[in-house]
């Protein structure tokens, strides 16, 4: 039985569906696979758009039985999408390092404060212009203090509004120019 906590929501997911849409991507990418229903709207999209390509990031695919993988494979969409069994953090440098963009980067991986902290401020190297960083599980008070952090100290991503409440989306609107030595306090 699927529970509410591990799964988005259809809100969360048409949204996504819909900036998918909206943007037209060549790239998208999530950290955390879980049951794949975040990865199934965008691989929707992917269809619609006829153009693009989704990797998700999980190394725990086999804690969830491989369902997520097992949905991809029954949409059969397994040639637009990658799966990388890697914790983000080194996923994430080793894509930047090569250098990989993602216009429409997921983030629902770990929902420690540091950790998704971390996944942002990673995926954010990833993120081309005018692309977007969406984070998810606005409920849990690491994941809303992660983006009362952003939207006082990142102004190169204007936090976009959203009908849902439980996702936080951020665009990428400007080069990092903050200081070596920046920190504004933030109240969450």
């Amino acid at each position: 039985m699927l529970d509410g906590v591990t799964q988005i929501s259809a809100d969360q997911g048409l949204w996504l569906h819909q900036l998918c849409l909206k943007v037209l991507p060549q790239k998208t990418l999530e950290i955390g696979l879980g049951y794949g229903f975040s990865t199934l709207y965008i691989l929707a999209a992917i269809s619609q758009n006829k153009v693009g390509h989704h990797t998700s990031v999980d190394p725990y695919q086999s804690a969830w039985h491989g369902v997520g993988l097992a949905n991809v494979r029954r949409v059969g969409m397994e040639s637009s999408f990658r799966f990388i069994n890697e914790l983000s953090f080194p996923a994430l440098i080793d894509l930047g390092r090569v250098g990989e963009e993602f216009e429409i980067i997921f983030i629902d991986g770990s929902h420690k404060f540091d950790d998704a902290l971390i996944d942002f401020t990673l995926a954010s190297k990833l993120c081309p212009m005018n692309g977007y960083v969406v984070l998810d599980d606005m409920w849990m008070p690491s994941i809303s203090k992660v983006v009362a952090f952003l939207r006082t100290n990142r102004a190169d991503f204007l936090s976009v509004e959203t009908p849902v409440k439980n996702i936080a989306a951020f665009q990428r609107v400007s080069l990092d120019t903050r200081s070596w030595d920046h920190f504004q306090d933030f109240i969450h």
